[in-house]
């Protein structure tokens, strides 16, 4: 009886529960068809999305955490933002990269499938093991010279750092006797590029005017079966559903407009990390205070509202769902979903800095939108039609493939 092929997940860079998800989904089509090993940034997170998933998991090497960036320091494009990840110094990138390199071949996978884990790909570069690579538009930037920015809409920014990361991946490289990248887009030519969304949620939408041949779309990667169970109040007159973390920017002004609306309305929040006092400031308003994720799959179907961060997996699963949005962004990557959903008219998105006034007018004028909601029900129809069956089978069958 032959072996089953060993897949290897890895996913390093980012902090909330997308990553996992994407892991999981697409794992879940492999069980019993593979040996998996996954080495992830957290594997609580990956835990709490998938308890029963079989396979071996692993912690991924990352660098350790640092305090908040200056202005100046925060990264303007896809190559930048992996400085604080590791890659600013050749003495940081060097011992993350051995580590990659030691647990590969420790593992010793027939096919490595990389979720947001560039430093994995360095490590892997040169070697022999067909690698694939799968996530959404800001994971899989366009392969483009140089890289776009994250604010590719404004004035343009002579500052990139782009080179300067290159050159440092380049003397780890060298010392290793692997390829050198003579672009930095080279990092994400891979076996295989999935990429995971669809072109109305896409960070870099139209894709097409920086890679004109870009792999095609496989619709959007995320799970809706996970988390708490709820329903909604008997009797409401307006449901909404919100996704906010506490402690980031958006957090506060979001639930203080929430609050503000009527009895009438039944607000779910699911607020991982929310504490007891919050949970008592919220007891006379119609917000329903949940210390962790809910399950959407039962509340998606009769929701007037979602309202998030418009992190990527959620602004994905109100807009497949037919649900206007509100996005409140915390960072570049939800800016650059928030431009998108106003563009392709999914909902509205307070960018920059706001209070809970900005963040209640949002709210207020996105529910009376008509417009708004027709316009997320026709992009919900279309792209349910082009991708019933989501990306997770094409990704698990072109892992397959490969091995």
């Amino acid at each position: 009886m032959s072996r089953l092929p060993h897949v290897l997940f890895a996913w390093e860079m980012g902090d909330n529960f997308g990553h996992v998800s994407k892991i999981a989904e697409v794992a879940r089509h492999l069980a019993g068809k593979a040996e998996l090993t996954i080495a992830v940034r957290n594997p609580i997170a990956l835990r709490q999305i998938a308890p029963d998933l079989p396979c071996r998991l692993l912690a991924a090497p990352v660098a350790p955490p640092i305090g908040p960036l200056p202005s100046d320091q925060i990264g303007k494009s896809y190559p930048e933002v992996l400085r604080p990840g590791g890659w600013s110094r050749v003495a940081d990138l060097s011992p993350l990269t051995e580590a990659w390199r030691s647990l590969i071949a420790l593992v010793r996978p027939d096919v490595l499938a990389v979720q947001g884990s560039p430093t994995c790909l360095l490590a892997a570069r040169g070697n022999r093991i067909p690698t694939l690579v799968f996530g959404s538009g800001f994971d899989l930037p366009p392969r483009a010279h140089p890289m776009p920015r994250f604010m590719f809409w404004d004035k343009p920014d002579s500052s990139s750092r782009e080179e300067e990361v290159r050159a440092i991946a380049n003397k780890v490289l060298e010392a290793n006797n692997q390829p050198e990248l003579e672009r930095f887009c080279d990092l994400l030519h891979t076996d295989a590029f999935m990429l995971a969304t669809f072109p109305e949620i896409d960070h870099y939408g139209p894709r097409t005017q920086f890679e004109k041949d870009h792999p095609p779309y496989l619709g959007q990667l995320f799970t809706t079966d996970t988390g708490k169970e709820m329903q909604w109040r008997t009797g409401a007159r307006t449901r909404v559903l919100a996704y906010l973390r506490p402690g980031q920017h958006g957090f506060e002004p979001g639930v203080k407009a929430l609050a503000r609306l009527d009895r009438k309305t039944d607000v779910i929040l699911a607020a991982p990390g929310a504490t007891k006092s919050l949970a008592q400031s919220l007891a006379n308003t119609a917000i329903r205070l949940v210390n962790g994720p809910v399950r959407l799959d039962g509340l998606l179907p009769d929701c007037d509202l979602g309202v998030s961060h418009a992190s990527n997996g959620m602004a994905s699963a109100f807009a497949l769902a037919g649900v206007p949005q509100v996005g409140l962004p915390m960072h570049s990557e939800q800016v650059m979903v928030a431009r998108t959903i106003a563009l392709n008219r999914l909902g509205l998105g307070v960018i920059g800095q706001f209070g809970p006034d900005q963040a209640y007018e949002a709210i207020t004028k996105t529910l009376q939108g008509q417009h708004l909601k027709d316009a997320t029900v026709a992009v919900a129809k279309r792209v349910n039609a082009a991708y019933p069956d989501g990306p997770a089978p094409a990704i698990a069958a072109r892992i397959l493939e490969m091995a």
